[in-house]
C-alpha cells in the first residue's frame, strides 16, 4: 500500500540528510523509524505493565518502606 507522506521543508532536509548519512532512500529510515518507535512504545507498555503489577502485588511492602 502506498501513502503520501508530507513534511515541512526542514523535515524534509533532515530526511534526506539521514538518508543519505546512513546509504538508505527516504523510506527505508522512515521505515526504521516507524520500526524503532513501535518498539519504544511497546517496551514502555510493558515497563509499565510490570510496574502497575508489582505496585499492585507488593503495595502493603511499599507502603512500609515508604514509612
Amino acid at each position: 500500500m502506498a501513502m503520501t507522506l508530507r513534511l515541512d521543508e526542514a523535515h524534509d532536509e533532515l530526511l534526506e540528510a539521514l538518508a543519505a548519512r546512513l546509504g538508505r532512500s527516504k523510506t527505508e529510515v522512515v521505515q526504521i523509524a516507524l520500526d524503532d518507535f513501535a518498539e519504544r512504545a511497546d517496551k514502555s507498555a510493558r515497563t509499565r505493565a510490570a510496574f502497575d503489577r508489582v505496585r499492585s502485588r507488593d503495595a502493603d511492602l511499599l507502603d512500609r518502606l515508604a514509612r
